[in-house]
């Protein structure tokens, strides 16, 4: 039954791809014999996602925060991406509340809900003790046909990766898992709860701008979610506030999510106008818990100096933050990357306030590092998306936002703080250990590099590396020199035939002069490459 499902949805897809006209995606996109980007195949991606539902919706998403993988106008196309699916009657729904929390603690539950999306349905209620809450109820069977769109995914990742070289560049099979690892987190709404007081917790100093609902414990389970309900509108540009308020409001917004990320290393991974709601006091409630973004220490202090090292327009230190971020290998070029970097940087800088987008700026750098074969961590990417994300609804309330500005101003009370915390005297014990503890090491090691030269047992490895053209090379020659060989094997062979079968020698002069001529076509049409 199982493998029937596979099949059924892997013809599904099959169908939307070939109505989609998928392939001339693929080729505009880089993964089949590139070809320019255009709206229409843009238009024609977002729409296949949309159709094929949930899992396919979270990937374009997911897609949207990568512009060194995609051009940017399938970047901006993904940005549509609208996650809203017609209602399910209530019915199986109240049964899902039923079995998981009782309806026993409600007075009414509002059968029409206030949104649908592929994941969850949410509906309006009221508690027993009078409290408006929010019911997210998810969808019965969505876990399974996640389960089943994931393997299909993984797969065709797989089959890819092992056939395209750009493919593999573009590292489907790590893109696939980073996807299977957002769905698990938005599909358990256990997850979601705790998420959502983090997030609380980490914007409460903010409380009289920002505030998240609360969690109506214990009325929480993998299926159900109650909260606090929130009644507010989404951020639009005819928000009716007072000029000095949507100005504090915008500057406190972008403000908490730049410290989020680099001071807490902890943060709302997904600020659109869909969750984040203007509320009749005047203040931002934030909705939607699924995603978070989740730093190291030491991720978190590098993009927190690379933001500051952006805005005080120092290319050779985002460089260098950048390399000591990423991947690199030997075919990586670091000084056209600097180079490069020192002529795009400026540009953010002394410029009209509306001209200034730090998510793009972020964006380019995503772009020139790949050009120049660097690879930033995933984590810079859902980094950018976010602040573009927050910078936006900032810029709604308040269009003279100048984000530089703000992150330089905001730079003296984040390195302080960081360096409280490095201060900290557990965190300085931790530190010096970990300095020291190589340190010690040093005699010992040098003592055993000695007696191993002294008994003349010490092994040096040497791995070539960069030898790909020459690999080609010989291989070209070898193919041609055989085929060369085998050309004229059957010259002479049918030349000795003719006396002995007429017939078989003019078959064989044929079979050499067609393998002869294909050989020459293949040196003529691309040289060296056999």
């Amino acid at each position: 039954m199982a493998d029937k499902g596979k099949v059924r949805r892997a013809v599904e897809v099959t169908r939307v791809a070939q109505r989609t006209h998928l392939l001339r995606v693929l080729r505009e996109i880089g993964v089949v014999r590139a070809k320019p980007a255009t709206r229409e195949g843009a238009v024609a991606f977002r729409a296949a996602l949309e159709e094929l539902g949930t899992t396919f919706v979270k990937l374009g998403q997911l897609l949207s925060s990568r512009p060194d993988l995609l051009p940017d106008v399938y970047i901006d196309e993904l940005g549509r991406l609208v996650d809203d699916v017609q209602a399910l009657p209530f019915e199986p729904l109240r049964q899902v509340i039923a079995e998981d929390i009782g309806l026993e603690h409600f007075t009414s539950i509002d059968e029409k809900p206030l949104a649908s999306a592929s994941i969850a349905q949410i509906h309006a209620a009221l508690l027993k003790s009078g409290r408006e809450v929010v019911v997210k109820v998810r969808r019965p069977a969505i876990v399974e046909a996640v389960d089943l769109d994931l393997e299909l995914l993984r797969k065709t990742a797989a089959i890819a990766e092992k056939r395209s070289t750009t493919a593999q560049l573009l590292q489907l099979n790590a893109l696939t898992d980073e996807l299977e690892q957002h769905l698990r987190g938005e599909l358990n709404f256990v997850e979601e709860a705790h998420n959502a007081k983090l997030i609380g917790s980490v914007v409460a100093e903010y409380r009289e701008e920002l505030f998240v609902p609360q969690v109506m414990e214990p009325y929480v389970t993998e299926r159900v979610l109650v909260m606090e309900r929130v009644h507010g509108v989404k951020v639009e540009p005819a928000h009716g506030l007072p000029a000095e308020r949507a100005s504090e409001l915008a500057a406190t917004f972008f403000r908490a999510y730049i410290r989020q990320v680099t001071v807490k290393g902890l943060y709302h991974a997904d600020p659109h106008r869909g969750n984040v709601l203007l509320t009749r006091d005047g203040r931002l409630a934030l909705l939607d818990f699924g995603l978070i973004g989740r730093l190291d220490e030491d991720t978190r202090t590098s993009l927190a100096l690379l933001l500051l090292a952006v805005a005080q327009n120092r290319a050779d230190d985002v460089a260098d933050l950048i390399v000591s971020l990423s991947q690199t290998s030997t075919s990586s070029d670091e000084a056209g990357f600097v180079h490069d970097l020192r002529r795009k940087l400026p540009r953010y800088q002394w410029r009209p306030l509306s001209g200034i987008r730090t998510g793009e700026g972020l964006a380019d750098l995503q772009r020139l590092s790949l050009q120049h074969g660097i690879a930033l961590p995933t984590s810079f990417a859902l980094v950018g998306k976010t602040l573009a994300q927050a910078e936006s609804i900032a810029r709604t309330l308040d269009p003279q936002l100048d984000p530089v500005a703000m992150i330089r101003r905001e730079s003296w009370s984040v390195m302080s703080q960081e360096a409280e915390r490095r201060l900290e005297p557990n965190q300085l014990l931790a530190y010096g250990f970990t300095q020291l503890q190589p340190l010690a090491r040093i005699p010992r090691r040098t003592a055993q590099l000695m007696q191993k030269l002294e008994t003349g047992t010490l092994k040096v490895g040497i791995q070539p590396v960069g030898l790909e053209s020459v690999e080609g090379l010989l291989r070209s020659i070898a193919n041609r020199l055989g085929a060369a060989i085998i050309v004229s094997a059957l010259l002479v062979s049918s030349a000795l035939m003719a006396r002995v079968n007429h017939t078989l020698s003019v078959v064989g002069f044929f079979a050499a002069a067609a393998l002869g001529l294909l050989v020459l076509w293949r040196i003529m049409r691309t040289p060296g490459g056999l």
